[in-house]
């Protein structure tokens, strides 16, 4: 007897405790359900002292009513009800037969008629515990809140330490959406009974609810305290350290869980997912290889190992992974896609071509492989067919702003930029705020003289993203190496150097405004340190070659014409090589002609 009752009244309190996991708000959904079934024990009434506190049945009663305990086990739901209605025909006054019936109903949906023999139990007994929980669950079943409130309400009335009645309660102002009752209601349970795991866990779910990260972190590490072992717990604490974006943390919770259960997959996964996420692939890569070991026939593995081996440059390693995987999956197209990649970090552009074509054969639709046909065709040193394949991208990918992009690099690369402006501006046509296109718009309008139209392409691009390094050295230095709005150039060009400090074409954009300014020391002071970075430019060093002349250094103006013109023949700096060497000249002959200074014989 004691053993069914015990089983029954179990189901029914993890039916109301479910409630509490069926949040809908981002990222809760994913928790585990906490149903603190120990807890639901001691709740609940023992078995014993009802049937000291309730009698049960008649013996002849409860000879039938074991008869359809039998009948239920069997899953004849039939037989079982004819049996719990001969017993309550027997005893008619027993509210133990008739909560049992009414759980057989719950069980088949028949909620009206279950709903009956509660009331009828409550009838005879008004305080009966376990009628009134299973019959606020039915009303809760039913989106019957009042009434469920009501049920709940008196049974703590009856019983305020009857932890199950809290966590019915706050469910279903859950479900209300009264998040402040429901915090009402759990705090209330936690005061009164502080060790409560399952109330600790709820309350952590609905801060999680809030998005109140931190004071969910705390409940669920509150619970973990009092039940250490327990592994739902551990990865409720983990999502909660995952949205506050506290990765180290969440990882520190998963190695617990790890050292708890070495097999668990679940836990290397994530471990895996988190170290990815910090790019700290090395680890990431110990955790993939454990799940590979444990589940060797789940060949998905291989493919991850694959990818993080390829970001790690183990190139040889990630082959190997990538071509095991393809043995089972050919025509996988992310496989496929790394392994290509690989072909064309180790240069071997003709095996990159191959395998970007079979991509091509699996899905014609693929962009990314018409497009690196194109690049691995100019590697190859094949021009024209590269050309071809971009224009041909063009009409195969018309809605793909990137296939103008690069139609308009290969048209720049032949110095053509009238015809790459005429495929920026086509592109811009299906997309006018697109940055990329703008950018380079900009780009060949400055290669062809076109200033204000470019100065205007450039504001385009900075009023879309702001703090687009490029744009903002672009417009700042044309403006600077014209002299004009100087004060306008420098704020530019500071807006590119707060994004990438250590750019040296932006900080010789800065030491040109700084000379134009006429601020010769700071203009040698920043653009020494653009050199230092960029020593190959020869721009850098003809504006050094600049500045030190105008600073009266010739000698050192000298060496930085002759590096400039080192690096890339110009015949401007050239011609200012020459002039400098003939004033160097023109002056050491000065020199020499100045006549002797007249000394007169002392003897």
């Amino acid at each position: 007897m004691n053993r069914f009752y015990k089983y029954a009244v179990m189901s029914v309190c993890c039916l109301g405790l479910s409630l509490l996991g069926s949040c809908t708000t981002g990222g809760v959904s994913q928790l585990p359900d906490h149903t603190g079934q120990r807890e639901v024990a001691i709740a609940s009434e023992d078995p014993q002292s009802v049937a000291t506190q309730y009698r049960t049945a008649t013996p002849t009663a409860y000879y039938y009513y074991q008869l359809g305990t039998l009948a239920a086990i069997a899953n004849d739901i039939s037989m079982a009800k004819g049996y719990y209605h001969r017993a309550i025909q027997i005893d008619a006054d027993s509210t133990f037969l008739r909560i049992e019936l009414a759980k057989i109903l719950i069980s088949e949906g028949n909620l009206p008629e279950a709903e009956t023999q509660l009331q009828d139990a409550l009838t005879i007994q008004p305080e009966n515990p376990a009628a009134l929980m299973i019959l606020g669950s039915l009303y809760t079943r039913r989106q019957q809140y009042d009434q469920a409130i009501t049920i709940y309400t008196q049974l703590l009335e009856l019983d305020p330490d009857n932890i199950n009645a809290y966590l019915y309660l706050a469910s279903i102002y859950n479900q209300q959406g009264q998040t402040q009752r429901v915090l009402e209601t759990l705090r209330q349970l936690i005061e009164l009974h502080p060790e409560s795991i399952s109330g600790l866990y709820h309350l952590g779910k609905i801060y999680m609810e809030l998005q109140d990260y931190e004071k969910a972190a705390v409940q669920f590490q509150r619970a973990l305290d009092l039940s250490p072992d327990d592994l739902q717990l551990y990865q409720a604490l983990a999502f909660a350290y995952k949205f506050q974006q506290d990765y180290e943390s969440a990882i520190e919770v998963y190695m617990q869980m790890f050292r708890l259960d070495p097999q668990d997959e679940q836990v290397l996964a994530q471990l895996m997912k988190l170290y990815l996420h910090l790019g700290e692939n090395d680890q990431a890569l110990v955790y993939a290889e454990k799940l590979r070991e444990l589940d060797s026939a789940n060949d998905k593995i291989d493919l991850q190992i694959g990818i993080i081996q390829y970001e790690q440059n183990y190139y040889q390693a990630a082959k190997i992974s990538l071509e095991r995987y393809l043995e089972r999956h050919p025509k996988n197209i992310d496989a496929l896609t790394y392994l290509a990649l690989i072909f064309e970090d180790t240069e071997q552009y003709e095996r990159a071509l191959e395998t970007w074509q079979q991509i091509i054969d699996i899905d014609p639709t693929s962009f990314e492989a018409h497009t690196r046909i194109g690049f691995m065709l100019e590697q190859l040193e094949q021009h024209d067919q590269a050309f071809e394949v971009f224009q041909h991208n063009v009409t195969l990918f018309p809605e793909e702003a990137k296939a103008y992009l690069f139609l308009g690099f290969a048209y720049n690369k032949n110095q053509n930029y009238q015809s790459a402006l005429n495929v920026f501006e086509q592109g811009l046509q299906h997309d006018n705020d697109h940055v990329s296109l703008n950018f380079y718009r900009g780009v060949a309008l400055e290669r062809l003289g076109e200033f204000d139209k470019a100065l205007e392409a450039f504001q385009k691009v900075i009023q879309l993203q702001p703090d687009h390094a490029n744009a903002n050295n672009y417009f700042g230095y044309m403006l600077a190496d014209r002299g004009i709005r100087l004060d306008e150039a420098f704020a530019a060009i500071q807006n590119a150097l707060e994004v990438d400090p250590d750019n040296g074409a932006y900080i010789d954009s800065l030491g040109w405004v700084y000379f134009q300014k006429g601020m010769i020391d700071e203009a040698i002071r920043e653009l020494e340190r653009a050199v230092q970075i960029l020593d190959s430019d020869p721009i850098i060093h003809e504006h050094l070659g600049d500045a030190y002349q105008k600073k009266g250094m010739l000698q050192k103006a000298l060496e930085h014409y002759e590096k400039s013109l080192e690096r890339e023949f110009n015949e401007d700096v050239q011609q200012k090589l020459n002039d400098l060497k003939a004033q160097m000249q023109s002056a050491q002959n000065h020199n020499h002609q100045e006549p002797p200074t007249d000394t007169k014989d002392t003897q």
